[in-house]
């Protein structure tokens, strides 16, 4: 893929951390898409939700049969349900009023709910997920993929937007990505914040792009 090309001043992002200056180029056109060809030569992949939640109730009925506990798995089963519905994205154009205002506050008042229902059940679905991670296999292998996703990624996107830290710019490899062994002096209590940083310069949400 090349070396990075120069960046100006102008297109420089310092992240100071624990008196370090780690400072990030502005993404181009390209890296989002450098990024995903990145994770796919590791044969990284995150599952989606729809696999966690056929995963989970799948993994509750199976688990509910073999203890002969029917009505406890189809109460945790009807949760999961519940659960995977309300973190779904809410869209405005979803709620069936025409007028703007009144469809604006009803999308804040459907959120809100959302969120209190959320607050409420989520101790039972920390619950019901450990105990899938511990017993279910095929919930358990999507929960590692998606760790390892993570992960990776947290890593990559570092390496791919850093520039310098503290003040001296970092050593790069054929594919213009920061070395492995600059990555590795890095701190490791910096690296998640570092990710988050990275993070938002590639995808920044919409009070970002309008600054």
């Amino acid at each position: 893929m090349g070396s990075a090309s120069p960046v100006s001043l102008s297109d420089l992002h310092p992240c100071l951390l624990g008196g370090v200056s780690y400072v990030f180029r502005t993404p181009d056109l390209y890296d989002p898409a450098r990024a995903r060809r990145l994770l796919a030569r590791q044969r990284v992949r995150r599952p989606g939700l729809i696999e966690f939640r056929l995963a989970a109730v799948a993994g509750v009925a199976a688990m509910a049969e073999a203890a002969n506990a029917a009505e406890e798995g189809e109460r945790q089963g009807q949760l999961v349900e519940e659960y995977y519905q309300l973190i779904e994205p809410v869209d405005e154009d979803s709620i069936d009023e025409p007028d703007q205002e009144k469809r604006t506050v009803m999308l804040a008042e459907q959120l809100a709910a959302h969120q209190a229902r959320l607050r409420e059940i989520y101790p039972q679905i920390a619950a019901i997920e450990a105990n899938l991670e511990r017993h279910w296999t095929p919930y358990a292998e999507l929960k590692a993929d998606r760790d390892y996703w993570d992960e990776v990624s947290r890593i990559e996107i570092v390496r791919l937007l850093l520039v310098s830290i503290g003040g001296v710019t970092q050593p790069r490899d054929d594919d213009g990505m920061v070395c492995q062994a600059a990555y590795a002096a890095i701190p490791k209590d910096h690296r998640m914040e570092l990710a988050t940083f990275a993070f938002r310069l590639l995808a920044p949400d919409e009070t970002q792009r309008k600054n």
